[in-house]
């Protein structure tokens, strides 16, 4: 895989700096981290993150490896399994997406385009704080907390209509799950397999909220990912994705700095559980169009809410080292026995 130079120097530093952390770290040597980084790079067409969260400085069988599935397969099985990214209605499009299930987002939502700026106001005013989301966007860009107290309510509407496709409520998390991600919505992230009719459900994540107050979870040092067994507990450390390589930078919790609650012992039971599960279930037993989609869910008091469905839901979640440890058996050839192909040889739908 080619490496534009704008890219080059980025990534030989980042990299340099995650080879000395992991030399310090680990039982293997600052050259062996760095080639061998590169290396994969180059092989898997994977970044320094993947890498990192795949713990591959621990997984150095190339049979392993090899059972991963990386973007060239991943982009395959999207493409195959879901229609072209250009037809009429594709999903990535979020109003779109809540149109076709809007029953589940248990929450008010307004599309801007359908609505008048009366409209706008009214909902403006029944919630106080909401969230203006685009249309076409990914992994929590291009979302803010509106509060109209802040511009006033006019100059609020104009402001979203400007620049947002719509407004959702917001969501008030189960009280259990503020003690596991006390600042911001705790986010599950179901990616799920349906090829004829049969339905393949992958290792599940959670995302969290450590420090941060942040209103929407993204990739980095204010949120983590967790593993959630099939029974709803979670069962591994909250892994922080690195991106300062500081050798102090801790990546990996046991408890929650914030609230001292355990996460890796099997003690935290995700409220709701079944009822999330049996939901993510009744959705796909009905969706015949796409074969493949990644959800985020948030648990209310209430019970289980979509916050979105994603086409493109990234090959990462489910490939997290403490999900492979349980068996040291990568994702890809559980998927193609589910198939009953490889995914290469996968047909168009």
């Amino acid at each position: 895989m080619s490496m534009k130079l704008s890219n080059a120097w980025p990534f030989f530093k980042e990299t340099w700096l995650a080879s000395r952390k992991q030399a310090r770290l680990t039982d293997r040597s600052f050259f062996s981290l760095f080639f061998d980084i590169f290396r994969c790079k180059f092989k898997y067409k994977i970044g320094l993150s993947d890498y990192l969260l795949f713990n591959f400085m621990e997984i150095r069988d190339p049979a392993l490896r090899d059972e991963y599935l990386f973007v060239d397969d991943w982009m395959r099985l999207v493409h195959n399994l879901n229609p072209p990214n250009d037809a009429p209605g594709f999903l990535s499009d979020k109003v779109l997406a809540y149109k076709r299930f809007a029953k589940y987002f248990y929450r008010d939502v307004l599309v801007l385009a359908d609505s008048t700026d009366d409209e706008v106001r009214s909902f403006l005013e029944k919630h106080p704080v909401s969230y203006g989301k685009k249309a076409w966007s990914f992994a929590g860009r291009d979302v803010e907390k509106i509060r109209p107290e802040t511009r006033g309510l006019d100059e609020t509407v104009a402001y979203v209509r400007q620049n947002y496709d719509m407004l959702e409520e917001e969501i008030v998390q189960h009280p259990l799950l503020d003690t596991v991600s006390p600042s911001a919505v705790a986010s599950f992230r179901f990616t799920i397999i349906k090829y004829q009719g049969r339905i393949l459900v992958l290792p599940l994540s959670v995302r969290v909220a450590l420090w941060d107050d942040v209103d929407i979870i993204k990739m980095g040092q204010s949120s983590a990912c967790i593993v959630v067994d099939e029974e709803g507990r979670f069962t591994s450390p909250a892994i922080v994705n690195d991106s300062v390589f500081d050798l102090d930078f801790k990546t990996s919790y046991d408890r929650h700095p914030l609230t001292g609650v355990m996460l890796s012992d099997g003690s935290f039971q995700v409220p709701f559980f079944r009822e999330m599960v049996d939901m993510m279930m009744e959705i796909t037993e009905g969706e015949d169009e796409y074969g493949h989609l990644g959800w985020d869910i948030a648990v209310s008091d209430k019970g289980p809410c979509v916050i979105e469905g994603n086409p493109w839901g990234y090959y990462d979640f489910y490939q997290y080292y403490d999900h492979v440890k349980a068996n040291m058996r990568g994702i890809k050839p559980v998927i193609e026995e589910f198939l009953g192909t490889p995914i290469r040889e996968l047909p168009k739908k």
